[in-house]
């Protein structure tokens, strides 16, 4: 990310002498199709803390010496490496989420987004029409495709999954989460690591069992437990004091959210919470880069899965709608992400 500008820079900005299109419809975008290829043809695998010369990176990485200096001038300028006349090596940041060793890396959800950015060559037609061309349908993603999606989830969810169990109010009452959509599961198995009295389900597709399973398994979570099913489509188990919807809303349409909020509602005990994760308009309020997520956020679901972000107003309506006695949000450290409880 470009966040360092020099005082010149920063007001020849503010001005407008320096057009901010030149960033917005030109260097943002190459920039990022540049890091998707520097992780898709293992450039950044051929990297350290030890500076390298570019020869060498190329030799190593089996592709052309005038493409690798190309894409890790890039990168320097991203702030990912740093570069000495013809060498280059990891700053901090660029190890931390571009190392293949590195636990924290977001390996995948840049090759999630670089696969993503494909589609948007269609997407004059989905404003056009206010659909994308030939529908959004699960059952159109391949094999690569779903582990690019699953694991790019979990990518994100690792930055804030934390934050979120210490966010949700769980009652010494509480005995059964249910996590809808919940894939990977990291929500409830940190939630069950805090409350040792919870018990948790994953209910999700079965191509994304795998990755559950995988979760499960490394953290060692034996209370949590994975159900196959579509949540929209079957039934889903009744008696339970916690339904997380996480990444799940801005995927529906209205009426579609509130049969899903009415299905979380009759399945929930008295006094159980419907928690719900998501972007969230108009949370930031002047902030741009919350405006930017959430705005992003709206134009890239609509085009690929036909939904929208929605706002604190609107979460409301709907859980009132179908009975819940109230809402509390809990803003998240991510721009434009929030928590919306929901009470019965």
């Amino acid at each position: 990310m470009i966040y360092k500008f020099s005082l010149i820079e920063k007001i020849l900005l503010s001005m407008d002498i320096i057009p901010h299109p030149l960033s917005d419809a030109s260097s943002s975008v190459g920039l990022g199709f540049a890091l998707g290829t520097a992780v898709k043809l293992k450039i950044v695998d051929q990297l350290s803390f030890n500076f390298k010369d570019v020869k060498q990176i190329a030799k190593d990485a089996n592709i052309s010496e005038i493409g690798t200096e190309l894409i890790l001038d890039c990168l320097d300028a991203l702030g990912y490496v740093k570069k000495n006349e013809s060498q280059y090596a990891f700053t901090k940041q660029g190890f931390k989420n571009l190392a293949p060793q590195s636990p924290d890396n977001f390996r995948y959800f840049i090759l999630f987004c670089d696969n993503l950015y494909k589609g948007y060559l269609e997407l004059d037609e989905t404003i056009k029409f206010g659909k994308r061309p030939g529908g959004n349908s699960l059952s159109k993603l391949s094999d690569y495709e779903w582990e690019l999606f699953s694991r790019a989830m979990i990518d994100l969810a690792k930055t804030n999954f934390k934050e979120v169990g210490k966010k949700i109010p769980i009652s010494k009452s509480y005995t059964k989460i249910l996590d809808l959509g919940g894939s990977h599961g990291l929500y409830s198995i940190e939630l069950c690591r805090l409350h040792a009295h919870l018990n948790a389900t994953i209910m999700d597709l079965l191509p994304v069992k795998k990755y559950a399973d995988e979760c499960i398994s490394k953290y060692n979570a034996h209370r949590v437990s994975f159900l196959s099913g579509d949540f929209m489509k079957d039934n889903i188990p009744n008696h339970v004091d916690v339904i997380l919807a996480f990444n799940i809303i801005h995927g529906f349409n209205p009426s579609e959210n509130e049969m899903l909020a009415q299905k979380a509602y009759a399945s929930l005990n008295a006094g159980g919470i419907f928690v719900i994760l998501d972007q969230i308009k108009g949370i930031g309020g002047n902030s741009q880069l919350s405006k930017a997520t959430t705005s992003y956020m709206a134009l890239n679901l609509l085009h690929e899965a036909g939904g929208k972000t929605y706002s604190q107003s609107e979460i409301n309506n709907i859980a009132q709608k179908v009975g819940f006695e109230k809402t509390e949000l809990k803003k998240l450290h991510a721009p434009g992400f929030g928590l919306m409880i929901c009470y019965k």
